[in-house]
């Protein structure tokens, strides 16, 4: 329960324990969110208050898994395009001459988009077709996007256009992808409206509350095919069932032979080291032989996708008979 809070003076403002509180619900207007948001940066205690809420709602929430909306629609525009718009219009901004109704064929051909929207895990597709080097990132930070703008690359950011609109409720997501134009020195961000073609500006803090909804998701684009940066998906933090942590061999045994046998079927043998002239590999073995640093590599792999799993808000589940 929030403490009775003494209604501060900002220009004669009050903002009320009422208000604040209906602030940490996400039960507020855009003015509103202003009016708050305006009284943090100035007033130190109120800052240290937030702090202290923010920890406890935290070790409330500790044990539990943070689910990532990868399954998510990006379709928060007039005809559930925003995240098409955005890779049409880098596209072009390339130099690419698409059509706009052919390329939006492909995109539904291939299940990139349906009448509801764009599945997160597939923005950034139509790029990747016409050969531009793309990155999907959740758990990005603000910083990420400055030195994505920075370096020239292109930004589609996913956010809650609800938090976005006079008045809203943070309570339902509607995922909308907006094509990042720039930072200002303030931190407000400038993205580039797609139907009207005109900017439109977003408060440091409103965005980072808006973009924090999407699990901080961000694509990026360039023609560049140098300084790759892979950054996988944290699951350090998923603990699994023990059950589940049996399969892990299994799961690592039948990978290494998905592998041995592709091998085999592009006409790799066995060798004492390998030879890529001789297609000869020294782990085309069975996996009791391979070597123990190459199981873990394999037992690593296999933890890392059943955690992923989970991370993805997918459970798995043993359906055989419990005896």
């Amino acid at each position: 329960m929030l403490p009775n809070i003494i209604a501060m003076e900002d220009n004669k403002q009050r903002i009320s324990d009422e208000l604040l509180a209906s602030f940490l619900d996400g039960k507020v207007n855009k003015e509103e969110t202003l009016r708050v948001l305006s009284s943090i940066g100035k007033d130190e205690e109120l800052r240290e208050l937030l702090d202290v809420i923010s920890n406890v709602d935290n070790e409330i929430e500790s044990g539990k898994c943070k689910v990532l909306p990868i399954n998510a629609l990006a379709a928060s525009n007039s005809s559930n395009l925003c995240s098409f718009e955005c890779e049409l219009f880098i596209l072009r901004r390339h130099g690419f001459d698409v059509d706009h109704w052919s390329l939006l064929e492909t995109a539904k051909a291939n299940n990139w988009l349906n009448e509801e929207g764009a599945p997160l895990f597939h923005v950034g597709r139509l790029l990747e077709l016409k050969g531009l080097n793309v990155n999907r990132r959740f758990d990005s930070e603000f910083e990420d996007i400055q030195k994505a703008l920075h370096s020239g690359k292109e930004i589609i950011a996913v956010v809650n256009s609800n938090m976005l609109r006079p008045a809203f409720n943070t309570n339902i997501d509607a995922y909308h992808a907006v094509f990042v134009r720039r930072v200002e020195d303030n931190g407000d961000v400038i993205f580039l409206n797609l139907e009207t073609l005109q900017e439109e500006r977003i408060e440091k803090e409103i965005f980072l509350q808006s973009w924090k909804h999407s699990g901080n998701f961000m694509v990026t684009s360039s023609c560049d095919k140098e300084g790759y940066n892979p950054q996988p998906i944290d699951v350090e933090d998923i603990i699994l069932d023990s059950d589940l942590e049996e399969l892990t061999e299994a799961i690592a045994e039948n990978a290494h032979d998905i592998w041995a046998r592709a091998r085999m079927d592009e006409g790799w043998t066995y060798g004492p080291v390998r030879n890529d002239a001789l297609k000869q590999h020294p782990d085309l073995v069975p996996y009791s032989r391979l070597p123990e640093s190459e199981k873990e590599y394999d037992r690593l792999m296999a933890m890392n996708t059943l955690r992923l799993v989970h991370r993805l808000g997918f459970k798995i589940e043993n359906t055989l008979p419990q005896t």
